[in-house]
This record gives C-alpha cells, structure tokens and sequence, in this order.
C-alpha cells in the first residue's frame, strides 16, 4: 500500500493528453513501455535493498558501494530533486484548484511572475508549513485522505466509463488517430533525427514515465519495515504491476470516451475531458485535486528529510538538521519550499516540461543505482557474505536499466528547459547548473573540511 501511495499521484491524471498527442492509438503502449521500464528499476531498487538495510534508498546503495565520494552526490542531486518534484505537484495542484474553483477567470494560464497564480502558489507553501507544525497525526490524515480520494476518483472514472462504453457502445478509440501530432527525435534535444513512430513512442514513454515515479522513494524508511531484505524485493515489483494495471486500464477507457477531447482539453486534469457528464467528471476532478493536495503535503513532509539527513551525516552544515518546538526542521523546509517555487517560476509554470524535468532530474539515481548493484553484488565485505547471488537481478537487470536510463536521457529535448521564445532561459539554466555541479560542489567543500577538522567521527567515515 505505501508503494501504491507513493505511484498514484497526479501523473495520470495529467499526463494522458501529452502521451495521446504524442502516441496516438499507440497510447497504451506507452504506458506498457514505461510500466515495463519503471517494472525493471523497481526490481534494481529492491535488489539493492537485500544488501543495504538502512534508510535513505538511492544514497544508501550508492555508499554502501562506492563510498561518499559518490553517495554524497547522489545524495544531495535526490534531495534537489526531491524539492523539484514538490514543485511540480504543488503547480499542478494551483492550476487545477484555479480551472475548477475559478472556471471564468484565465488565472490558471497566466504564466507571470507576479499573478493570482503565482499567489497562491506561495499561499500553497504557506499552509503546507502549517499542517507540517501540526506534527505526524494531520500528515498521516492528509496521506489516507489522499489515497482513498485517488482510488476512488480512479474507481469511478474506470467503472462509469465502462458502463457508459457498454450501454452507450462508444467506441471513440479511433479518434487517437486524428489526435496523433508525431514529435521529431532529436539527440539531446540538438540533433535533429526525423519523425517516426518510434522516435514518437520514445517520448511518449518519457511523458508516460512521470506517472510511474515514486517508486524509487520506497525504500527509504527501509529501517522502521521488518525485514527489509525479504519485503521490499516483493512489495516493490507487485506495486507496480497493481498500478500498471490500473493505468492501464484507465487510459484505455479513456481512449474509448474520446482520444481527441483529451489532447484538445486545456484542463489540467485530461483525463476527466472526455466524460460528457458533469457530475461524473466532476467527481473525477474533486478526487484528483484531493490526490494532489495529499501527495503534496507528503512531499511537503519527505522532502526536506533528505536535506536533515544529510546534515546528520555532516554532508552538509549540521544546521540544517535544526528542529523548532514543533518538531520542523524549519531551514531544510525553507531551502525546499525555495526549491519547489524556483523550478515552475523559472518555466513559467509550463506542465508539460516540468513533468519533463520531474523525470529527467530522477535519471542521476536511474543510472548509477543499478551500477552500485552490480558493484553491491561483486562485493566480498563480510555483511554481504551471507547473501544469495542471482545473476538475473543483480547483472542483466541493472545492465537493461543503464542502457534504457541512458537512451531516455538522451532523448529529452533539453531545448524546452533551457531556451524560450525570446532567447535562453538564463534562471533555469542558474537552477540546474546549482542543482548538479554548484551544490554537489559546496557539499563536497564542507564535507572534506569537516572531515578534516574532526576527524572520521560517527558518520563521516567511508
């Protein structure tokens, strides 16, 4: 169930137009792709979690193999990427609540920095700190809140559309076709390939992908689970079949209501565009706001964790770490708030491309996790003597994940992160160039002086 928590979020709800657009009748296997995809990384992580048994997933396996040097980059890139990724839900949630709440105002596209849009994105902010100083009971009541509304939003979407498939007999799947725009591949998003159905499909599966991710944060309480070594490597797999399932499922129905009324759909929420009755599009709608607004205060929560646990580890200044009477650890929320308003100002609160960098950011951890596997594996350290080996899971698997992590990487048009219609996005192109080279940077800095200073104490050690 935390897996399946931790998937369903707002991906489906948002991501079907951009994947029919760019898919076309091939929708479906899309999702199949990107099922299968986040299917064989699920299964690295839960490899990776029989050899290492503490919390903090990525971090903890690329440690436990390479030692800090490399732990702490994927550390610190996970925590930035964790803020990005708080961001990109918290700009979903405003424009949907703005669409639904103010269906007469053009709030929700209005991409300026000082707007009612970019109000109540900080307002957002302001009441997440506040259910954050109400402690562990009001997040525990958002996170079941937000499943059962996510389930049942999903429920009633799949289950009114089938009966309205089946008395009706709408057969609207063919529409895909004249919704079908095929995008040209490009390497990098410089070198210009051509269009093809395949080079359409890549990217589709790359929009796709976002509604699968959430797995990889799974393990990171793997401390408080019993026996991790055994669970994670079950849970993990069947949580990701269940939601590939559901999905799937979902898109289809969809793709029978009406491919075309989706793609067209200015809505955050495509898939409710093709439901033609109010009140059973508005369900679908309520649920998917109650589903966002739940993955955000859990965001809201996680996130600035990852900051508090590298400064226990002295990786970066122990300040961080620091609690207020409530229990909040107040300047790791300010650098993550920070963060998550920085990445959507910076693209003008474009969805599709911060759905795009969600992704893309998530690709640091999806290609050196499964290396520290096969590092993890080849290990003859005296904790992992007792460990059975599988050749399967621990090299062909994490070979398969480098190379279809690297071949997606690639295939990002990096274009609509960095450049605009008036030229280069130079705040953007500030923020990714601190999230990757300048922060790792400082933390190595302090880290290494630290270590220098003090010596290899508790948690400073390789």
């Amino acid at each position: 169930m935390l897996g399946i928590n931790s998937i369903i979020g707002a991906g489906i709800f948002l991501t079907p137009g951009a994947v029919i657009k760019l898919a076309g009748p091939l929708a479906p296997l899309a999702y199949i792709l990107a099922g299968l995809f986040a299917g064989v990384m699920a299964l690295v992580f839960a490899s990776a979690a029989r050899y290492v048994r503490t919390n903090g997933a990525s971090y903890a396996y690329t440690t436990a193999a390479f030692g800090q040097r490399v732990g702490i980059y994927v550390g610190v890139t996970h925590a930035i990427t964790a803020s990005i990724a708080w961001g990109v839900l918290a700009s979903l949630f405003v424009s949907t609540l703005l669409r639904v709440a103010f269906p007469g105002k053009a709030w929700a596209d209005n991409d300026q920095l000082l707007s009612v849009k970019t109000l109540t994105f900080v307002a957002l902010i302001g009441v997440l700190l506040t259910i954050n100083l109400f402690g562990n009971r009001v997040i525990r009541w958002a996170n079941g809140t937000s499943t059962l509304g996510k389930v049942f939003a999903l429920s009633v979407f799949t289950a009114g559309g089938l009966w309205v498939i089946a008395t009706c007999r709408v057969n609207n799947y063919g529409t895909s076709s004249s919704a079908y725009h095929p995008a040209s591949y490009s390497l990098l998003g410089v070198a210009e390939i051509g269009t093809s159905t395949a080079s359409s499909l890549a990217l589709a599966t790359i929009a796709a992908l976002y509604a699968f991710t959430g797995f990889e944060s799974i393990a990171n309480a793997a401390e408080e689970m019993d026996t991790p070594d055994r669970t994670l490597p079950r849970a993990i797999p069947l949580a990701i079949f269940a939601v590939g399932m559901i999905y799937l499922l979902a898109v289809v129905v969809a793709m029978l209501l009406g491919s075309d009324k989706i793609v067209a759909s200015h809505d955050t929420v495509k898939l409710a565009a093709a439901i033609g009755n109010d009140a059973f599009r508005t369900v679908v709608i309520v649920g998917a706001l109650v589903s966002m607004f739940g993955i955000n205060v859990a965001a809201s929560f996680g996130a600035p964790r990852l900051w508090t646990a590298l400064a226990d580890r002295r990786i970066l200044p122990t300040g961080l770490s620091r609690k207020n009477r409530f229990g909040v650890p107040m300047i790791a929320f300010g650098i993550t708030a920070s963060l998550a308003l920085a990445f959507p100002l910076a693209l003008r609160f474009d969805n599709m491309n911060l759905t795009g960098l969600a992704v893309i950011a998530r690709f640091v951890q999806f290609i050196i996790v499964p290396i520290a596997l096969i590092a993890l594996a080849r290990s003859q350290a005296e904790e992992h003597a007792g460990i059975r080996r599988n050749a399967f899971t621990d090299k062909a698997l994490p070979i398969v994940a480098v190379v279809v992590s690297v071949g997606l990487a690639v295939s990002f048009d990096y274009r609509s992160i960095f450049l605009t219609r008036a030229g280069p996005n130079y705040f953007s192109i500030a923020l990714v160039a601190s999230t990757f080279i300048a922060v790792p940077t400082l933390a190595y800095l302090h880290y290494y002086r630290t270590l220098g200073r003090v010596g290899a104490g508790p948690g400073l050690g390789e």
